[in-house]
């Protein structure tokens, strides 16, 4: 009898947490700014950066057989204060995608039942919330709940099913959209701007649907006790890989159906609507909205898994209250952790998308954050314990390690630094200074606390 999750299910996880809702929506805006062919090279580029830090996550993860994920392996390796950092911004990143994805399933469930944008309630920042949005949304995080607090067995499975579910329409999209669609709709290969402008431009929105290889570290103590610990990494480098050429795949489907210049102005889901333009088939497109809907679903399924445990362990640590780290008893799961976040995204589904908004980029930060000290971590690490077992044993040892810090601290400069491509603005960067603030004082409040991990090196 399987005695915990296998390396099929770390796929699963991290998989399903990073293809959402985000391909429907921002692929269109790829190919508008670096054209077709640009938009392939940019997702391929940022591909390349993100595999040596995907390599620094699968060599840590697969290593330190320790609760907590990033900042639990920064603590180690780097202290006490660069894990509190690292935890802290983790927790927003989780705390903000959560409320975002629940509210974006009610708006994905309306494009099937337009009858639901009805009984409006009241309205926030140009956001009209409605009563059926509320229902909808309340419904699918109460079972997300309810599922993650019965244990990693009946969450896991259904992370499994749905994501090659969801893998399964993507087949539909990319194959109906070569075989409706036509090559004479591939009009725009490059930016009208320039190849390299255009590249960047979409480099620096590919970025922000890279992560979910990133569950993986917090469910890490989860692995089934005869899994080879070495298919943590393959997991986490596969799901990044598998995930840029299927971007890449969808991106040359979409430019079949239609040019891109007119893709990007179809309303809320435009590759949904180009799609069902091309084929002439409802049926088809109800398909495909059902495979994005369980995208969003296991990306919610997959941050609130990972985005719990993390809360438990930054309790356990001594960094939170530790009402917090409580578990369960009979289904080992962290019910209190899992009610506080169940807590706060319901209120962020009572703010709707128009408070929540600003708060995306917010998250992006977050996780560039926890990227930066995974990777001075494994350099620290490489020089402090140069013969620990590394079960997943990435090519280039620590100057694979040295090429990821730089990449992950460049791009966070470049969020933080006004003006940038990727850079914050205005209430972003007041939204940044006050959660820098709240840490600041929660730090000095918990920072006498003893620090105690569970876990060990392998």
């Amino acid at each position: 009898m399987k005695d915990g999750m296998s390396g099929k299910d770390f796929f699963a996880l991290a998989f399903g947490s990073m293809i959402g809702i985000g391909w429907v929506i921002s692929i269109p805006a790829w190919m508008a700014a670096a054209g077709s062919i640009g938009a392939i090279i940019a997702i391929l580029v940022t591909m390349l950066v993100i595999i040596p830090i995907g390599f620094v996550y699968g060599e840590l993860t697969s290593s330190l057989k320790i609760s907590g994920g990033e900042y639990a392996y920064t603590y180690l390796a780097v202290g006490k204060l660069s894990a509190f950092v690292c935890g802290w911004f983790l927790v927003l990143g989780y705390l903000i995608i959560l409320p975002w994805v629940a509210v974006s399933v009610a708006a994905l469930t309306s494009y099937l039942f337009p009858s639901m944008d009805a009984i409006p309630l009241y309205s926030l920042f140009g956001s009209v919330i409605y009563l059926p949005h509320l229902i909808v949304s309340l419904i699918m995080v109460t079972t997300m709940v309810y599922l993650n607090y019965k244990g990693v067995k009946q969450s896991s499975k259904f992370q499994n099913i749905a994501t090659w579910m969801m893998i399964a329409t993507f087949f539909v999209f990319i194959i109906g959209g070569f075989i409706a669609g036509s090559n004479e709709n591939i009009t725009q290969t490059t930016s009208e701007s320039g190849l390299l402008g255009g590249v960047a431009t979409a480099i620096a929105s590919i970025l922000f649907f890279m992560n979910g290889f990133d569950t993986i570290p917090k469910a890490r103590n989860e692995a089934g006790s005869n899994m080879n610990k070495a298919n943590l990494g393959k997991a986490i480098v596969g799901t990044i890989i598998a995930g840029s050429l299927l971007y890449s795949v969808i991106v040359l489907a979409s430019s079949f159906i239609m040019p891109a210049d007119e893709l990007v102005n179809l309303g809320e889901l435009p590759l949904v609507s180009a799609f069902e333009a091309a084929t002439g088939s409802k049926f088809l497109t109800v398909i495909i909205v059902f495979g994005v809907l369980l995208g969003v679903i296991t990306t919610f399924n997959g941050f609130l898994f990972a985005g719990s445990r993390l809360v438990q362990s930054f309790s356990e640590a001594g960094f939170l209250p530790k009402v917090l780290s409580k578990e369960d008893q009979d289904n080992k799961t962290p019910k209190n952790a899992l009610i506080f976040m169940f807590i706060i995204t319901v209120f962020g589904i009572f703010l709707g998308q128009g408070i929540l908004a600003p708060f995306i980029v917010m998250g992006g930060i977050s996780f560039l954050i926890a990227w930066f000290f995974m990777s001075l971590s494994s350099v620290q690490l490489y020089k402090k314990k140069p013969n620990m077992h590394r079960p997943y044993s990435p090519p280039g040892g620590i100057i694979t390690s040295y090429i990821a810090t730089f990449f992950s601290g460049i791009l966070t400069l470049l969020m933080v630094i006004p003006g940038t491509p990727i850079s914050l603005h205005g209430i972003e960067y007041i939204l940044f200074v006050i959660w820098l603030i709240i840490g600041i004082a929660i730090y000095a409040s918990y920072s006498r606390n003893r620090i105690d991990f569970k876990g060990e090196v392998e």
